[in-house]
């Protein structure tokens, strides 16, 4: 008899937990990777699920159009660690308990119906690049959470084997891997916004961007071509890296800091190459950006870059100026078939649509045993 009620009763109670909360302080922090990450897919799952999906911040939120866009709820009276980690939990303990969607690498810890995404290891594979509070949070909080949630996503088969090292206790099938995408933009005229030809980079001045070697790198590159190009250096520096030394520009070399999306696009778009010496990245989105927009692209031959982008970019030593600066002037000729074959290939298996897909997936198995 009580299996017979409990089965007339499963309908009922998979309509009480029908809708997907997801957790959107991103809206509350400056765009980096993993704000975009988790913009673009709260944009797919809202086209998917519709009314089912609701977006809950705190109050103040900075980027107000997409806020709008996806019908946040503005919930508490606090920001930040005490929002996520007390104020949040108790609003979906009011809710019933709903799945939580955590896109941006922190999550409540005292509440277990609850998906996290965590999107690299650098807190912990190249710790010296963060404020000792920024470490000590992570370290605190960081396996506790993933202990309680339900799945951990990431977004590479690299983090992943990182979460593994870290997290030994992590079953294999409770990681998925969904990775970062990007838009596939038609080949178009190129209008310089300036008079000479430029290098691009989009990076923040954390040590682990390499900032120091891709300024070196580029001279090396300007001297071998006369000075006919400018480096255009996109980002600013986030408060929870620790100092890197002053970094000395010449005339050619040119921060922008941080721009807006249509800006940002346009610099893609019309650069001669894109660059990135990177030491360590979950992914790599800015350049999986840079050839959505038919741009030639250098990059470090650091492990992730080779399982993503191998055949599509110019690998280098990120400490060996010279072979980039002899890369970077390939680059700008570069006339390959078979690298331009390879990046259709990547653009058409990396997109914000199918990463979409994928987390929908996910939610449905965890859904259909509640």
């Amino acid at each position: 008899m009580a299996f017979i009620f409990l089965r007339l009763l499963q309908p009922f109670m998979s309509i009480q937990n029908d809708k997907i909360y997801i957790n959107a302080r991103f809206l509350m922090q400056r765009l980096t990777g993993v704000q975009r990450f988790a913009i673009e897919i709260s944009k797919e799952l809202r086209t998917r699920y519709g009314s089912r999906v609701v977006f809950i911040a705190p109050k103040g939120i900075l980027h107000h159009d997409i806020g709008r866009e996806l019908e946040v709820v503005s919930i508490g009276q606090f920001s930040g660690y005490f929002w996520e980690q007390i104020e949040l939990p108790l609003f979906l303990r009011r809710q019933n308990k709903p799945l939580l969607l955590n896109l941006c690498n922190m999550a409540p810890v005292c509440y277990s119906n609850k998906i996290v995404t965590i999107h690299d290891l650098a807190y912990e594979d190249m710790s010296g690049n963060f404020s000792w509070k920024f470490r000590t949070v992570y370290r605190l909080l960081m396996p506790k959470i993933v202990r309680s949630s339900k799945k951990v996503l990431t977004v590479s088969v690299f983090s992943k084997g990182r979460l593994r090292r870290h997290y030994p206790y992590l079953d294999e099938q409770q990681i998925e891997i969904i990775p970062n995408g990007a838009k596939k933009w038609p080949p178009k005229e190129q209008k310089l916004p300036s008079d000479q030809p430029f290098i691009l980079s989009v990076a923040s001045s954390s040590m682990r961007k390499n900032l120091d070697l891709l300024i070196l790198a580029f001279n090396k590159f300007n001297q071998i071509n006369h000075g006919a190009y400018k480096l255009f250096l996109v980002g600013d520096k986030d408060r929870v890296f620790e100092k890197q030394r002053a970094l000395e520009f010449s005339s050619d070399i040119i921060s922008l800091g941080r721009v807006i999306d249509q800006e940002l696009n346009n610099l893609y778009a019309s650069s001669s190459a894109f660059l990135n010496l990177s030491l360590y990245e979950g992914f790599g989105l800015p350049i999986l950006e840079a050839l959505s927009h038919h741009t030639p692209v250098v990059c470090s031959d650091i492990e992730v870059h080779k399982e993503i982008f191998e055949g599509a970019v110019f690998f280098v030593n990120p400490h060996d100026a010279d072979a980039i600066a002899n890369s970077l002037s390939m680059a700008v000729n570069d006339q390959s078939t078979k690298r331009r074959q390879r990046v259709n290939e990547l653009l058409q298996n990396f997109t914000w649509e199918r990463s979409a897909l994928k987390i929908e997936e996910v939610i449905k198995n965890i859904q259909q045993f509640e």
